[in-house]
């Protein structure tokens, strides 16, 4: 008896359909977030915004989701930062400011939220956007860069650093910053005629991943990881590309899946954008979302979490380039092969 109780709180411990993904599409005619299962089954539509609801973050917990919208905006469309539970009950406003907060991202103690923000720019003059921190329950706003641009902040896992896109003297690159503000320093690895996407850390805070666009093509876009060595002050000491089956397939949103064993990004196919993971031990593409509209900003949760779900057994890009299988998704059609 006991042998068999310990075999169900293993299976309940690492049961894999506990992992979601949480994203936004415009496949009911407005941007909005929705959640499913890390297979791509259970697609839940979360939000229902009358204007748009993108870039979503899951609170550590995996019971709220933050977002930013321009809902309930006047005469000029400025974006606050929201918070909504995953099961879409108790919508409420974070930031109130007539200027843009976008790109939230919970804090790993659930405290706090990073936005950033160009609430400091004056009309007339170029914008100005930097990384503000947020208490969860709205109050106590603070600045922590003063950079003039720094977008779309990642908290590390163990709450000591915010990474951020930044442009200081090379162009957009990764940089990592203490929430006080303090000790700067350079994730990136510089290259030529390029712009950095930021993607988020992985579950252990050991490696960051972000995207590489040659003069901000998507089409020409490359995943990096970066290592970092945390031997003394904390760096970048080796930069890899992700080996993706298919190199020319324009990129975004990329972020670690919850275990960091995959990636999980936004590509397009024939136009349109869906939801990808490739798993980095094997290889293997697996297309989660086809939809006509198009889907972006995949955030999972879970670091139990299982690639391969319900024993469904993930495509191989052959197969998917070939069109022997249905894309994984909504079940109802192929679709044409990824040239």
């Amino acid at each position: 008896m006991r042998i068999t109780l310990l075999v169900a709180c293993l299976w309940l411990a690492t049961n894999p359909l506990e992992g979601k993904i949480v994203f936004y599409s415009g496949r009911d005619g407005g941007a909005e977030i929705y959640t499913m299962d890390s297979d791509g089954s259970n697609k839940t539509r979360v939000t229902h915004d009358p204007t748009k609801a993108v870039a979503p973050s899951w609170s550590p917990n995996g019971r709220q989701i933050a977002f930013y919208s321009t809902r309930g905006s006047q005469v000029v469309p400025d974006s606050n930062i929201w918070v909504i539970e995953a099961d879409g009950k108790n919508l409420r406003q974070l930031t109130h400011h007539p200027e843009d907060d976008n790109y939230p991202d919970w804090s790993p103690d659930s405290l706090q939220i990073a936005f950033d923000s160009d609430r400091l720019s004056k009309e007339g003059e170029w914008p100005t956007t930097e990384i503000y921190v947020i208490d969860a329950d709205g109050g106590n706003i603070k600045q922590v860069t003063d950079l003039g641009f720094a977008s779309r902040p990642r908290w590390s896992p163990d709450g000591e650093w915010i990474l951020f896109e930044g442009i200081i003297d090379q162009g957009r690159q990764i940089y990592a910053i203490r929430p006080n503000g303090t000790g700067l320093w350079q994730v990136s690895a510089p290259r030529p005629d390029t712009g950095m996407s930021l993607g988020g850390w992985s579950p252990d805070g050991r490696r960051v991943v972000y995207a590489a666009s040659v003069r901000a093509r998507a089409a020409q876009t490359t995943i990096i990881i970066a290592t970092l060595d945390k031997i003394g002050k904390l760096k970048a000491k080796r930069w890899e590309e992700v080996p993706l089956p298919n190199p020319n397939m324009p990129v975004q949103t990329v972020s670690f899946g919850a275990n960091g064993k995959s990636i999980l990004f936004g590509g397009r196919v024939w136009g349109r954008w869906q939801i990808f993971r490739f798993r980095l031990d094997t290889h293997e593409l697996i297309q989660l979302t086809d939809e006509f509209q198009g889907d972006l900003g995949p955030r999972e949760r879970n670091p139990r979490l299982s690639v391969s779900p319900r024993g469904v057994v993930p495509k191989r890009w052959g197969a998917i380039k070939s069109n022997l299988h249905h894309y994984r998704g909504n079940g109802r059609r192929a679709t044409p092969p990824i040239p």
